[in-house]
């Protein structure tokens, strides 16, 4: 995803510090310290609270002219072959918003899961249930994060959160404690912290939210019926191995929006039934890969338990990539492959990931990012070598900017490029159209038929 990312070199990672049962250090180590992606700009990962991560996103929906509404309450929908109504309420008083598609993001509870009659297929697991929290901790070194591996459930751990003052507490919550989300306080993290550890003089207060987490392992059946979709944990829950659960929902909302607001313009209803096809095999994939993964970091034994999460965010994690960098669509109804010219030395085909790549503008000869030329609600074509830019009806198809791809530069080699090539990316930054050899009417037909003309001016 390209949004929320920034050049600036990050602040030096926080490493972790693993415990055994009697206090002493078993291993110490970087976490987020995974091998640089090739040509990426943005070094590493960042630690950033619950909180920091709204606004930001707040912050943006409001620029773009919307803004969230809290206190509002959806209590029905009823949907027919126009559009959909939504019953809400706002302050105690019930209110009506009609609108042609409804999109539940709602969390794993979802009401409108729920009422659209779509099924929640899997396993609640009773015994598993953990404490989150981010609050002030006193007395406690910040400049490492802790993680306590002993005892029955799993790990204890607090990590200092960058630039807020405040801790992110994770800790399994014995399943005879009898702590429902409506009791627990900053009291039920001390008790649970004295027993677990035992450490004098650490004290927990202010809190910024606290909460009580029952694993649950479950998705969908369909991410559709009719004008009701779902993204996000209304679709998927898993267990939080990894850190899989916010990537794999944005990356659902990416892939609806771009094409919902093709279909709003005009183009066939017919592409939103690619978001299912395209997500829902990731969705499958990340419930098992957490499920197995979190199952491999239990234990008692702090210095196996230590390596194996060490491994996992180094690179070395045996059930999946938790960047989710490697993510493809290949084979599916939105990608096609011209020839098999391209790709070859970078592997590189339509349905992947579109690699970043610092490249020369021919215009001006400053040197820029493809990420950023990629930022947008548009398509971008790029075309290397010297061959025409095949010519393409923005009325008809949408907006598509075209870039020249000089013979220089890491493009190339990222791309697999040897001589010509021309690549189609979409919106949400993968490949939908790529090869070496091509016509005037090869990105028209592509359009066409994958896609369909947007014949509608705007939104509506």
């Amino acid at each position: 995803m390209f949004f929320g990312l920034s050049t600036t070199p990050p602040e030096a990672p926080t490493p972790t510090r693993f415990y055994d049962a009697a206090g002493n250090v078993v291993r110490e180590a970087v976490l987020y310290d995974a091998p640089p992606v090739p040509g990426a700009p943005y070094p590493g990962s960042l630690m950033v609270g619950q909180q920091h991560t709204e606004a930001a996103l707040r912050e943006r929906l409001t620029s773009l002219g919307t803004r969230v509404e809290l206190g509002t309450e959806l209590v029905g929908l009823v949907q027919d072959d126009d559009g959909v109504t939504a019953s809400v309420l706002v302050g105690g008083r019930r209110e009506q918003i009609r609108a042609r598609y409804l999109v539940g993001c709602d969390g794993g509870g979802s009401t409108v899961r729920k009422q659209a009659g779509i099924s929640f297929l899997g396993e609640t697991w009773d015994r598993q249930r953990m404490l989150f929290g981010n609050l002030v901790v006193d007395g406690l070194d910040n400049s490492v994060a802790h993680m306590w591996a002993q005892g029955p459930g799993g790990m204890l751990t607090l990590s200092p959160m960058p630039r807020s003052g405040t801790w992110f507490f994770t800790a399994p919550l014995p399943a005879d404690e009898g702590v429902g989300a409506s009791a627990v306080s900053v009291e039920t993290f001390a008790e649970i912290f004295a027993q677990r550890v035992g450490l004098p003089g650490v004290r927990f207060r202010d809190p910024v939210y606290l909460s009580v987490y029952q694993v649950n392992i479950r998705m969908v059946d369909r991410y559709r019926t009719g004008r009701v979709l779902l993204a996000g944990d209304a679709a998927h829950v898993h267990t939080p191995a990894g850190g899989q659960g916010m990537n794999t929902g944005v990356q659902d909302a990416y892939n609806l929006g771009w094409k919902l607001a093709r279909v709003l313009r005009g183009a066939p209803e017919a592409l939103l039934d690619t978001y299912e096809e395209e997500r829902l095999p990731v969705a499958e994939h990340v419930l098992a890969s957490t499920t197995a993964r979190g199952r491999y970091w239990t234990g008692s034994d702090t210095a196996r338990v230590s390596e194996r999460m060490v491994g996992t965010f180094q690179g070395r994690d045996p059930f999946s990539d938790v960047s989710q960098l490697g993510v493809t669509y290949r084979g599916g109804s939105l990608a096609r492959d011209l020839d098999e010219a391209l790709g070859v030395r970078a592997g590189v085909r339509a349905g992947d990931r579109a690699p970043d790549a610092r490249i020369v503008d021919p215009a001006t000869g400053k040197s820029v990012r493809l990420f950023d030329l990629f930022r947008g609600t548009h398509l971008t074509l790029l075309v290397f070598g010297s061959r025409p830019v095949p010519p393409v009806d923005d009325g008809a198809y949408g907006e598509v900017r075209a870039h020249r791809i000089l013979p220089v530069g890491e493009a190339h080699d990222l791309y697999g490029v040897e001589g010509d090539g021309l690549v189609l990316v979409r919106p949400d930054g993968y490949i939908a159209l790529a090869g070496g050899d091509w016509d005037d009417r090869s990105v028209s037909e592509y359009l066409e038929h994958q896609l369909g003309r947007q014949a509608a001016p705007a939104i509506q």
